[in-house]
């Protein structure tokens, strides 16, 4: 696998960090994935360090330094703020619906 940058992985960790929703992020056993309509990421522990994987054009491009591990917190964070917001709206949404289908007659 080539070298990523570090520029180009901060700036890369930038961008998701300033929109996460648009990039599917997930947790799993891999570390922390995410994709658009471009490129696919992965933030995953290798051993004691980090480190990022982004795949564009079918290429994969790795960069390994200490710095990740914050970054996955970070991002681990706001995946969990965000699946906490769905799960409102959807709680939201079906309050609404039950107190439609309650004030409906028969």
């Amino acid at each position: 696998m080539p070298d990523l940058k570090i520029q180009e992985a901060k700036l890369l960790f930038n961008k998701i960090h300033s929109n996460p929703k648009s990039y599917d992020l997930k947790i799993n056993e891999d570390g922390i994935t995410g994709k658009d309509d471009k490129i696919s990421f992965r933030l995953y522990k290798s051993g004691e360090r980090g480190a990022m994987e982004v795949t564009i054009d079918g290429l994969t491009f790795t960069n390994t330094t200490g710095e990740w591990n914050n970054a996955m917190i970070m991002l681990e964070n706001i995946i969990k703020r965000i699946d906490k917001e769905q799960e409102n709206f959807k709680i939201e949404q079906a309050i609404d619906k039950l107190k439609k289908y309650l004030s409906e007659e028969n």
